[in-house]
Formats: C-alpha cells, structure tokens, sequence
C-alpha cells in the first residue's frame, strides 16, 4: 500500500523557507480593519466629500471624511482636538445615518486643516456590518 503524502512532508527550500509567521512590518499592516479612503466612497456613492459632523462638550465641528473603518474615521477638521478628547459623531454615507461615541486617538496638522483620527465607541452593530460591507461594495465595483 502507498503513503499518502501532504504537503507538509514536503520539505522547505534552502534560502526559500515558508515556514514562517507573518509579522507586520509598518504600522498599516497592523491595522484590525481594512480602511476605504475618501476616493473609495465617492466611487461607491458618486459623492465628492462627505462630511462629519463632530460634537465636543463644547463644540460642534464639521469636518471632511477622509477615509472611514469599522473600527473609526479620518477627518479633516478647522481646529485641532486633544488626544483621548470623547465625542460624539455623525454622519450620512449613502442613505445610511452613524450616529456614535467616539474618541480622539491622533491630531496632524496638514496644510489646509488637521488631519484627525478618531476611533468609535459602542459603534452599533447594524452600523458595524454596514461600513464592513462597504470594503465588499469597493471589490465588486472595480471588478466590474
């Protein structure tokens, strides 16, 4: 009787093993969720900019999406928020209304406005699978 072989009796080519766990080398490769850019969404929607609506205890801001996760948002904002600063945000993508907590995680200051990032808080899970969803929407269309 012949020994079924798998491909784990194989072994690893010298200089060429694979045998191997993947390590992230950048800090985009440790990301827990994929992120659409602000060109993504206005190719699914056919929207130029989108925008935010961001409310502190003593403010309410309107920024610019700039790219958008499960997991939180990049914004284009006039003034710069205090890192670990709780908010509230909002906003419309498609016919789709977000409403969430929220919390500042980076402030940059770019040329035209700061570049904010903010991570959500208690982000509902219809909301959650919809913007999950939209990473799907971007592969079907560019592959159409």
């Amino acid at each position: 009787m012949n020994k079924i072989l798998s491909w784990d009796d194989i072994p690893s080519v010298d200089g060429l093993e694979i045998d191997w766990d993947y390590k992230p080398k950048t800090s985009l490769d440790k990301r827990a969720f994929v992120r659409l850019d602000h060109n993504d969404i206005a190719g699914l929607f056919e929207e130029k900019v989108i925008f935010v609506k961001v409310s502190t205890v003593k403010k309410l801001y309107t920024g610019q999406l700039l790219d958008l996760s499960e997991g939180g948002l990049l914004l284009g904002l006039p003034d710069r928020l205090d890192k670990n600063l709780p908010l509230k945000v909002g906003f419309i993508i498609g016919k789709f209304k977000v409403i969430t907590k929220a919390v500042v995680k980076h402030t940059c200051k770019s040329e035209e406005c700061y570049t904010t990032g903010i991570m959500f808080v208690d982000l509902d899970k219809k909301s959650r699978e919809y913007i999950a969803g939209l990473y799907a929407s971007k592969v079907l269309y560019l592959a159409s």
